[in-house]
C-alpha cells in the first residue's frame, strides 16, 4: 500500500467537495442535519452552522486518520510506533534491570516514552533523543544509594542539557527519611518467615562515596522497627563481613540465608555473596553456619518497584 502525501490531499479535496454536495442538498432540511449532531455540540453552535461543522469535523478526523495510516505505510510500522514517534517526553531507566522494573507501569507516565539503557550507552541515547526532536527527559538511575554512578549520569546529562527545555533527574532508591522506613519494612516483610534461629543477611555492594552511610543508616532503621533477624553488609566496604558476623554470633543466630541488595545482581556481586571460594557463603560456611543464598535483585520485589515509580513520578 503506497499512501504518499499528494494521494492524501488529494482524497481530502475530492471528500471535502463531496460533503459540499450534501450540505447543499440539505439547504431547507434543518431538522435532518440536526439528528446528525451529537447533543453537547447542538447545545453550543447555531443550526445555520451545523452543516459546516460536521464537515471541518469529519474532515479533521479522517485526516488524522489518513495521517497515521501514511506514517505506517511509510515504514513506522504499528500504531504504537506512530505514538513513539511523536513523543517528545522520554523516561530513561539507567542501569541494568530497567524494563522488569517498570513491566507494567508505563500506564502511569502518560505523555513519556520509556527508554533503557545502561550508563557506557546513556550519552548515546540522549544525543538519539535530541536529534528526534524530544524536548524534555527524566533520568532514572537504577541505584541503591546516591553515590558514584548516581553522580556520573548526572554529568553525562548535565553536559547535555542545553538540547532539552527540561532535563529532572529521579533519586535513588535510598534518598529519603521515607524511602528508608518503607524499604526497611519491605525487608522485614520478606524475611518473616524465616525460622527464629536464622539471620536473613543483605549485602550490597559498598562504596568509598560518603553514600555508603545509607547502608549503615538502613541498618539501623531494620532495628527500630523491629527487624532483630535483618543484617546490612557491603561487599567492599562497612558494615563488611567480619562485622555482620560478629553481631550474628553475638544474636546466636545458627543459620543465615544471604540476599543481595541491589537492584540486579552482576557476576561480581554473585560470586562476593554466594561463590564457592573468599565470598560470604563460603566463610559463613565455613564458620559453622548453616548458609543458603536467594540471589534475587530488589527489581523483584513488588514494593522496590512501586517506590521507583514514585521517585520518577515526582519529578516529572
Amino acid at each position: 500500500m503506497n499512501i504518499s502525501v499528494k494521494n492524501i490531499f488529494s482524497g481530502l479535496s475530492k471528500l471535502r467537495k463531496g460533503l459540499g454536495g450534501f450540505a447543499k442538498k440539505q439547504s431547507g432540511k434543518r431538522q435532518n442535519i440536526q439528528k446528525y449532531i451529537p447533543e453537547p455540540i447542538k447545545r453550543h453552535i447555531e443550526p445555520k452552522k451545523a452543516r459546516k461543522t460536521i464537515g471541518k469535523r469529519i474532515l479533521t478526523v479522517l485526516a488524522i486518520g489518513l495521517g497515521a495510516a501514511g506514517a505506517i505505510a511509510a515504514g513506522l510500522g504499528t500504531a504504537e510506533a506512530v505514538r513513539k514517534r511523536l513523543a517528545t517526553k522520554a523516561v530513561i531507566l539507567v542501569g541494568s534491570g530497567g524494563k522488569k522494573m517498570l513491566s507494567g507501569s508505563a500506564a502511569g507516565f502518560n505523555g513519556y516514552l520509556l527508554k533503557y539503557t545502561d550508563i557506557d550507552g546513556l550519552e548515546d541515547m540522549i544525543d538519539t533523543l535530541a536529534g528526534n526532536g524530544f524536548t524534555e527527559l527524566v533520568i532514572v538511575p537504577m541505584t541503591v544509594v546516591n553515590g558514584y554512578e548516581t553522580d556520573m549520569i548526572k554529568a553525562i546529562a548535565l553536559n547535555k542539557s542545553g538540547f532539552f527545555e527540561k532535563i529532572s533527574y529521579a533519586p535513588a532508591l535510598l534518598t529519603s527519611n521515607g524511602d528508608y522506613e518503607q524499604i526497611a519494612k519491605t525487608l522485614i516483610h520478606y524475611a518473616q518467615d524465616a525460622d527464629e534461629d536464622t539471620a536473613v543477611v543483605y549485602v550490597g555492594k559498598g562504596t568509598t562515596h560518603h553514600a555508603n552511610a545509607s547502608y549503615i543508616a538502613l541498618n539501623e532503621r531494620l532495628k527500630q522497627l523491629g527487624g532483630a533477624n535483618v543484617f546490612i553488609g557491603t561487599a567492599s566496604s562497612y558494615p563488611d563481613i567480619d562485622k555482620v558476623e560478629s553481631d550474628i554470633e553475638a544474636a546466636h543466630y545458627q543459620n543465615v540465608v544471604l540476599c543481595p541488595l541491589e537492584m540486579t545482581v552482576d557476576d561480581e556481586l554473585n560470586e562476593s555473596i554466594a561463590g564457592e571460594e573468599n565470598s560470604w557463603y563460603s566463610r559463613l560456611s565455613g564458620d559453622g553456619y548453616n548458609c543458603g543464598c536467594y540471589m534475587k535483585g530488589l527489581c523483584a520485589y513488588k514494593d522496590v518497584r512501586k517506590l521507583v515509580v514514585e521517585h520518577t513520578k515526582s519529578v516529572m
